[in-house]
């Protein structure tokens, strides 16, 4: 389970209002309780029992049971009434069990994303063909106009300028973007390493570099990249790293999703239009505006480390 961050006076009632708005809050409102804390955020926490916690914890490790079953089999799988599980449900601020579901199933639909987004594309496509409207291309190249837009319209200076200290001030530097984001979190390793030591881009082959998080404590940094759907693999990796008391910095499109839950920075990439996967214009505009602060703010120092990158490259004749 995540971690929960502790409550703070800038936490808005709004955003912390039962019932919990997906099943990333859900988790952390479970791993809350289970720590014993008393509230959640800025509500009391509600009052669940061991029975109650070891329900929603395996609901959470099987969210496609819980969304493709009724109550009554539910209940009878867990061995427990379906009054039971009602109770359970009005004990989280859900209107009943159908409610609750909802959170699970909207986990699910999850998995038809990219397949969604594609046939809604293809739909405008032959509208806009005839209909003589703006041509598909047109419409992605809009897309990603207003995307980087609200990128910097969006960008809080003192966030990246700290994303930037805690890059810097590290001694080590994980970054783990694993699937649709794996593209962006290359990046960003490779050039990173450029300026300073300690990098590792974090991948899944044989199963080798995930382990590298037990390696990391309060010294080093996490940047986690994940946009919508998040991936399993960076956000277990984030929570692991979270756990151990590492800094994290968030690269999202999906500002309440999980992984700027479990982020100090959190820089946000709008990612909205017809293209079926997630538009990565504005994130990449992030990489590159992280690491253009980075060698200003590191100066001499980048250029001396930038040109033996460059003799090394010229000397072994890599093209």
């Amino acid at each position: 389970m995540p971690p929960l961050p502790q409550a703070s006076p800038e936490d808005s009632p709004s955003e912390d209002a039962l019932p919990p708005h997906d099943l990333a809050t859900l988790a952390r409102l479970v791993e809350a309780a289970r720590r014993g804390d008393k509230h959640w955020r800025n509500a009391p926490l509600p009052k669940l029992s061991a029975r109650a916690l070891t329900l929603l914890e395996s609901f959470l490790a099987q969210p496609q049971q819980v969304g493709l079953n009724n109550i009554s089999t539910l209940a009878q799988d867990h061995g427990v009434n379906a009054s039971t599980l009602t109770r359970l449900c009005k004990t989280l601020h859900f209107e009943g069990f159908k409610t609750f579901q909802a959170l699970f199933r909207e986990d699910l639909a999850d998995s038809s994303f990219y397949s969604s987004r594609a046939q809604r594309l293809i739909g405008d496509a032959k509208q806009s063909t005839s209909s003589s409207a703006m041509a598909p291309e047109q419409l992605l190249c809009q897309a990603e106009h207003d995307n980087v837009a609200a990128c910097l319209e969006a960008l809080d200076n003192a966030t990246l300028e700290a994303a930037c200290s805690q890059l810097i001030s590290a001694r080590r530097v994980h970054v783990v973007g694993l699937r649709a984001s794996f593209a962006a979190a290359h990046y960003l390793a490779y050039y990173l390493d450029y300026l300073r030591d300690g990098v590792q881009l974090i991948a899944s082959t044989a199963g080798v570099d995930v382990e590298r998080v037990l390696d990391l404590d309060e010294r080093d940094c996490v940047v986690a990249i994940a946009f919508r759907p998040e991936s399993r693999s960076t956000l277990a990796y984030a929570r692991a790293a979270a756990d151990q008391g590492t800094p994290i910095l968030g690269l999202t499109n999906h500002p309440r999703g999980e992984v700027p839950g479990l982020s100090d920075y959190t820089l946000v990439a709008p990612a909205s239009g017809p293209f079926f996967f997630n538009p990565m214009s504005s994130l990449f505009l992030l990489v590159e505006m992280l690491l253009s602060r980075l060698a200003a703010r590191l100066g001499p120092d980048a250029i001396k480390r930038i040109r033996r990158r460059e003799a090394l490259i010229a000397r072994l004749g890599v093209e």
